[in-house]
């Protein structure tokens, strides 16, 4: 390879561990081109750097104008939590912005790969430049990239995992099996996660807010239909199943849909809805008064005896409350 001129110390994103880590970040009109990732050897841990996104020995950092870049419409994150990002921009404005966004050049601009989240936060921070680092890559390794850090950092709710995995199944023709090696991850798991997108959509809310966890949702989807499936989840949210006693109610309440003639008074209370739809509407109202989320525990629908659980995220958080309920 031809040797390059240049005045800037050219650094590498390197884990060193025995030398002071000094990064050189000098300013690009035009981005520098990344070679394809080399050596990668064999599983997720040698195909993954710690930030959970492939390392190229060539990467450099640059600063690219934040007006620039753009975010990747088929990024697998589509929630942002306001308040953390906050935070994060807080952080940023104190310290800067410590690890480069992954880009690469679209057009006139740059679109981002991973960090999108560091540079939502730096645009509030008002920060006019970011550190990057800028690859040329397929639109098909440009989602595979995205999907893998944020699985790395745990930070996608399972519905975003699950569409951005259907979304690279479908539209870069992949199969199960060449995800689940991908991802590092058994094939059974990407067939349940990839699964959630068919549960009725009036719920999905409920599984990107976290009311519903992954298993609660592959339990309702034994249902068929939709109807059967908004009630039982209606039931499991207001009574605040575990997963193990959702899946025992769900089989119980396919039983009494395939066995009507022996469906109790006690059993057909049971999954009567409106009983149950009535609570979440309080917690929901509660929720928008208290700004805090609110959980209603029912323990005897008969006596109309139950809890009442609000979260608080700290004892400043828990003050604020405290006043409210004065």
């Amino acid at each position: 390879m031809a040797q390059r001129k240049t005045t800037a110390k050219k650094t590498t994103t390197t884990k060193r561990t025995t030398a002071k880590k000094t990064t050189a970040v000098k300013k690009a009109a035009a981005p520098k081109k990344a070679t394809a990732a080399r050596g990668l050897g064999k599983g997720l841990g040698a195909l993954l750097s710690s930030d959970g996104i492939p390392e190229d020995a060539s990467d450099s950092v640059v600063e690219l104008k934040i007006n620039d870049i753009s975010p990747n419409v088929d990024q697998p994150r589509k929630v942002f939590n306001e308040e953390a990002l906050n935070e994060l921009a807080a952080s940023i404005k104190e310290n800067g912005v410590i690890q480069p966004i992954i880009v690469q050049k679209k057009n006139d601009g740059y679109i981002i790969v991973a960090g999108e989240r560091r540079w939502r936060a730096a645009r509030i921070a008002g920060l006019k430049v970011i550190p990057s680092i800028v690859r040329e890559l397929t639109d098909q390794q440009t989602m595979e990239q995205a999907l893998i850090e944020n699985l790395q950092r745990e930070d996608l709710n399972p519905l975003e995992e699950a569409y951005a995995m259907d979304n690279l199944l479908k539209t870069h023709g992949m199969s199960q099996e060449q995800l689940a090696r991908k991802l590092g991850k058994p094939r059974a798991t990407i067939a349940n996660t990839v699964r959630l997108i068919n549960i009725d959509e009036s719920l999905q809310d409920f599984i990107r807010n976290g009311d519903l966890s992954a298993g609660h949702a592959k339990a309702i989807l034994s249902l068929k239909d939709p109807e059967d499936q908004k009630k039982a989840a209606n039931v499991i949210l207001a009574k605040d199943m575990t997963v193990r006693q959702a899946e025992e109610y769900v089989k119980k309440y396919i039983y009494t849909l395939e066995h009507p003639e022996e469906a109790t008074k006690t059993s057909k209370k049971e999954l009567d809805p409106q009983f149950e739809l009535s609570t979440k509407e309080v917690e929901i109202k509660l929720k928008k008064s208290l700004g805090s989320k609110v959980k209603l525990k029912v323990l005897d629908s008969a006596a109309g005896r139950g809890k009442i659980i609000i979260d608080y995220k700290n004892y400043e958080d828990l003050d604020r409350l405290i006043d409210l309920l004065k």
